[in-house]
């Protein structure tokens, strides 16, 4: 298997990673000048506000909208002296008292970041945890001996009271003095940012992740990763300087992308990408799936389409599901969608078949760096799954809501915006004293209304007395409408 990680920063308002196995699209990632992703960052804040109601402060920590730090989030650390944990929220913590935070979740829509005051440092092969006791090894890590190796490995580390220390997925196989050199590396980022805590002004940073570059190569450079392949000179060259630090013998791995052609699209990829992007996902058979986000959730809807190429209902259902499961747990991890997501998979009768589809489905999530908890196929044909949110998704950054439909997806039609219009003209002109109504509308609507609803016009023109003037604008959003009366 060839994998390659591809880094595309020419343009220095953007930068996009692709890690690519045998010319398809495994992850991808992208950040942008205009939203900065702040996970990971850690903040000196101040508590502004304590809402035992919603068992959580909110914390100025420097950004525009004040960060969501939930009770459980909260160390022992900094509850008021004398006070039991059992006690409301107001005396375990007061407004003004200074915190350090970490955020867990950026920014999305109306909501601000969620932040931690349990901070994790994550290295080349450990998570450094200070003011945890918890010391053990990833979970994706599943070989026992491998285990029970690296849990040795830990025991003879010489770590300071009251620090936790958590081996990553990447540390398989990795020897004592690879783990030593990070914790080490660890220790001393986490005495500066002591440091600097102790001698800043609240709110204020005390730590910043790398950038997107950097934090790719740390968490997706693994030894079956054969060439890193980057357009921008100066990112080359601070990957390069990064990778001799952290697996020098990959350091050779390392090339410059110089040709006129792009670099995505000299790798075929960016249709790839672009269909990220899209609602409809096609499958080969010919069926396609539907992933809709909401704010809540995301909904997944596995269609049959034209795979009709099957003997029975029953096997085009199971094969086209059988497809599915596998595009979809890629689509989790390359649009980076987290929290309770709904599978409606094509209505199956045969249990087997079920059961088959639940454990296709769990066996491509195993790829996943992001946790995911699945339930079954209930009788109903839907599935559910929680997965755990690593990052903002993909369309963070890259998006915005539409200014026409404000994220609804679609507008009124001409008639009901007509007919919305005529109510409320009737409710102006029961106004006192008017003698004129004035209305600017779309150009569509104007139109309709004048050549369709004339009658109606008349009507309350000669009932109230009144002159109406409805004026066709163009360039107005297509909902818009403005009324004065005198």
């Amino acid at each position: 298997m060839s994998i390659k990680i591809l880094i595309n920063a020419v343009d220095s308002e953007e930068c996009r990673i692709a890690k690519i196995s045998n010319n398809k699209l495994e992850e991808f990632h992208i950040e942008t000048a205009a939203r900065e992703i702040t996970q990971g960052n850690i903040y000196k804040g101040i508590v502004t506000r304590v809402e035992p109601s919603l068992q959580a402060v909110f914390v100025d920590y420097g950004s525009d909208r004040h960060g969501f730090l939930q009770r459980q989030e909260i160390h022992t650390d900094y509850f008021q002296d004398g006070i039991q944990v059992s006690q409301s929220l107001r005396k375990l913590i007061k407004k003004g008292q200074e915190v350090m935070v970490q955020v867990t979740k950026d920014p999305a829509q109306t909501k601000g970041a969620m932040l931690t005051t349990f901070i994790s440092l994550p290295g080349r092969y450990a998570v450094l945890m200070p003011g945890s006791t918890n010391i053990g090894v990833s979970r994706k890590i599943e070989n026992e001996e491998e285990r029970k190796r690296l849990k040795e490995i830990i025991s003879k580390l010489k770590l300071p009271e009251d620090f936790g220390l958590i081996l990553r997925t990447i540390g398989e196989n990795c020897t004592k003095t690879d783990v030593d050199k990070d914790v080490r590396y660890l220790m001393k980022l986490w005495k500066e940012i002591n440091v600097k805590a102790q001698n800043e002004k609240a709110p204020a940073i005390l730590y910043k992740e790398r950038s997107l570059a950097l934090r790719s190569i740390r968490d997706y450079l693994t030894p079956d990763v054969k060439e890193i392949i980057i357009d921008h000179e100066a990112v080359y060259k601070e990957v390069k300087q990064f990778v001799q630090i952290i697996s020098a013998v990959q350091a050779k791995q390392i090339k410059h992308h110089k040709g006129d052609n792009p670099l995505f699209a000299h790798y075929k990829i960016e249709d790839q990408i672009s269909s990220i992007f899209e609602k409809r996902v096609q499958l080969k058979s010919g069926g396609y799936v539907i992933i809709e986000q909401t704010e809540a959730l995301v909904s997944i809807d596995v269609n049959s389409g034209k795979a009709t190429q099957q003997d029975s209902i029953e096997q085009t259902a199971f094969l086209t599901n059988q497809e599915a499961a596998e595009e979809i747990a890629r689509q989790l991890r390359l649009r980076d969608l987290g929290g309770l997501i709904i599978i409606d998979f094509i209505d199956m009768k045969e249990t087997k078949h079920k059961l088959e589809i639940e454990k296709n489905l769990k066996a491509h999530l195993k790829e996943d760096k992001a946790r995911a908890k699945i339930g079954k196929i209930s009788k109903f044909g839907l599935l559910e799954l929680s997965r755990q949110r690593i990052r903002p998704s993909i369309e963070f950054g890259s998006f915005i809501t539409c200014p026409l439909c404000s994220g609804k997806g679609t507008i009124l039609s001409t008639e009901a915006l007509g007919l919305a219009f005529l109510r409320e003209l009737r409710t102006e002109s029961l106004k006192q004293g008017i003698t004129q109504i004035k209305a600017s509308l779309p150009v569509n609507v104007a139109n309709y209304i004048l050549n369709n609803k004339r009658s109606e016009l008349y009507d309350i023109e000669t009932k109230k007395g009144i002159t109406i003037t409805i004026l066709g604008e163009h360039g107005i959003a297509p909902m818009a409408r403005e009324i004065t009366s005198s």
